[in-house]
Parts: C-alpha cells; sequence; structure tokens
C-alpha cells in the first residue's frame, strides 16, 4: 500500500517525522531549561520578580507553539521542493525509456552533465538499451534468415510433390522425384535440429555446466575413423599428445568437432590435419584444410549465424556448423576463431579448459 504512494511524497513525509520530532524535543528542552533556571530563581526571587518569570515562562511557551508549527511547515514545504527537484531527471529519464519502443529502438536517455548518481543510472540505462537494440536486431535477424533458409527446401519440396502429381509417372520418375523430396526434407529436419540446438545453448546459463574430463585422443582418434571411412580419397591425420585433458560436455563436444571437420571436408580440400596445441590452461583443437581459405570478408562473421562464403552456398549445408560450434565452445567456457593458414587452406580452432592430468 505504501508503495503505491509516490516517493517525493514518501520522502516528504519521513522528513517530516524527524522534523518533528526534533522541533518537539527542542521545544521540550527549551521550556524544561527555563523552568529549572525558574525553580533556582525562585529561591530568593521577591513576589514581583516570581510573577514576572512566570509570565515569561508563559510567553516563551506561545512564541514556541506558534513558531515550531510555522518552522515545521516551512521545512516540510521546503523538503517537498527539494525531493521534487531532485527526482526531476529520473521522472525526465522514465519518460525518455518509455518512449523506447521496438519500433523506436534507437532512442537513448540523455545524460545529464555531471558525473552524479544520476547521470551514472542513465548511462547504465543506456548501455543496457544498447544491448536489447542489438539482442533484438540479431532475433530479428536470425527470423528472416531461418524463414530465408526454410523458403528454399520447402518450395524445392512442393516443387517436386506438384511435378509428381501433375501426369502419370513412370516408376523412375516417381522413384527420382521421391529421391528429391526425401533430400530436401532430410535438410528440413537438419535445419531444425540445429535450430533446435542453437535455441538450446541460448537458453543455458552461461556458465559451464555439465562438463567432464575427457581424454582428447581417443576422441579424436574415434571421430577421424568416421570420417576415413565417408572420404577415403582424402587424407585426414591427427597429431594429439596422448596426455592431452579437456574440459567438456562429451556429447556436444563430439558435435563441434565433428561440424569442423565435416565443415574442412565440404568446403575446402585435402588432406586434412588434426593438430592440438597447449597454452597455459586451454587445449587449443586446430582443422586446417588445404583449400581455397576463407574470403577475407567473411573472417569476421564467419561463426554467426546463417552465413557461407559464397563459393559454399552451392555445397549444400545450413549455414549453422560453425555457429553451432562457437555456442557449444562458449558454453564450455572456451574460445573459437578461425584464419587463413599462411601456406594455405583454412584453419579453424577451438580452445577449450585443460582438464587435470591424470
Amino acid at each position: 500500500m505504501i508503495s503505491k504512494v509516490p516517493l517525493r511524497i514518501r520522502l516528504t513525509a519521513i522528513f517530516g517525522l524527524a522534523m518533528a520530532a526534533v522541533l518537539a524535543a527542542a521545544g521540550y528542552l527549551a521550556l524544561s531549561r527555563f523552568a529549572e533556571s525558574q525553580n533556582e530563581y525562585a529561591r530568593r526571587a521577591t513576589p514581583e520578580q516570581l510573577l514576572a518569570s512566570q509570565e515569561a515562562y508563559a510567553d516563551l511557551r506561545r512564541e514556541l507553539l506558534t513558531a515550531l508549527p510555522v518552522v515545521f511547515l516551512a521545512a516540510t514545504v521546503g523538503a517537498y521542493l527539494l525531493a521534487a527537484a531532485a527526482l526531476r531527471p529520473v521522472e525526465r529519464m522514465r519518460a525518455q525509456a518509455a518512449a523506447v519502443t521496438d519500433t523506436t529502438p534507437h532512442r537513448r536517455l540523455q545524460v545529464p552533465p555531471g558525473r552524479d548518481e544520476i547521470a551514472r543510472l542513465a548511462a547504465t540505462l543506456n548501455a543496457m538499451l544498447d544491448r536489447l537494440q542489438a539482442a533484438l536486431e540479431r532475433e530479428k535477424r536470425f527470423a528472416a534468415d531461418a524463414g530465408h533458409e526454410l523458403r528454399t527446401p520447402l518450395s524445392l519440396l512442393k516443387t517436386e510433390l506438384d511435378l509428381a502429381l501433375r501426369r502419370p509417372r513412370t516408376p523412375t520418375e516417381l522413384t527420382a522425384a521421391l529421391a528429391s523430396a526425401a533430400e530436401e526434407t532430410q535438410r528440413l529436419v537438419d535445419l531444425a535440429e540445429d535450430l533446435l540446438l542453437l535455441a538450446r545453448t541460448d537458453q543455458a546459463d552461461h556458465r559451464p555446466r555439465g562438463l567432464r574430463t575427457l581424454d582428447l585422443a581417443p576422441l579424436l582418434q574415434r571421430l577421424t575413423a568416421r570420417h576415413r571411412n565417408a572420404h577415403r580419397t582424402t587424407a585426414l591425420t591427427v597429431h594429439c599428445p596422448a596426455h592431452l585433458r579437456v574440459k567438456a560436455e562429451p556429447t556436444r563436444l563430439e558435435r563441434a568437432l565433428t561440424n569442423l571437420i565435416s565443415n574442412a571436408f565440404q568446403h575446402g580440400r585435402g588432406p586434412i590435419d588434426i593438430t592440438t596445441r597447449e597454452t597455459r590452461d586451454h587445449v587449443e583443437i586446430h582443422v586446417r584444410d588445404h583449400g581455397p581459405g576463407f574470403p577475407p570478408d567473411f573472417l569476421p562473421t564467419a561463426f554467426n549465424r546463417f552465413t557461407r562464403a559464397d563459393h559454399a552456398r552451392t555445397t549444400g549445408g545450413t549455414g549453422l556448423g560453425l555457429a553451432i560450434v562457437a555456442a557449444i565452445t562458449r558454453a564450455a567456457g572456451g574460445t573459437y576463431g578461425a584464419a587463413n593458414h599462411p601456406d594455405g587452406g583454412a584453419d579453424v580452432w577451438i580452445a577449450l579448459p585443460a582438464g587435470t592430468p591424470r
């Protein structure tokens, strides 16, 4: 109930109560001290002097009863005006903040001159609005990109089915149409799974959770053996000391490394080298191919969602592979990066917290 009362009223009321207590105490002390001095004076005063002293006491009490309420009223009004003036910049910022909507995300609060608490509050709120605007723009881009990526396989799937139903088809033609429809359906499934994984990663707490200490060499050997079976004509080598251990969630780390290796096979050329490097408290895992590398203007956005180099747009994929790598690495408390190797090819790496040695 009290919280519904305007803050300036509450501040004025608190000041008024404190002021009333101070004035009452001051009046009481003044009268009590005057009365004590009268009692000492009355022992040697004449009746006329005693009467005059009592009249002076009465006059003092009347003056206090008149002056103290006036002082209290003036102080309370002054406190109200002071509180209103102090809160006026806050009310101005509230009005400016209320004007920031999803259609006007660029608006910002006016930062008053000076370096007081109000100026710091305005700067902090502006920084928060910057983060919210950036998040809103990312969500808009994500929704637009997701809609574009979903529209393409859906359109192709509808076209294949429409053509299959337009006139009688031979078994061979029907088989080809169904195979094409199955391919587009699988692309939709892959895209949906990637989006779901990214959504789960975004909703998770920023602190690493579910991490385990893993032996890195057996994991890399297992993944490379799987890819060698699928790409028998491309050389794939692993250089990882047996003692290296990392902290990560096993299933997601395997997904991240699979994306890196698959990306090298799909967009690069062999041989493909997987190497590791120890730093003070992290272990770096590099996947390098010997293809054309990344376009220079693509490198800053390589890990963004739905971003693909121009030459990669015709090779399939959802454009989420490296974005998933980045999300999984961040969730494990690691870092990531991509560069063009000086000797040619792309070099994509992740750095994970080092595990406790055996």
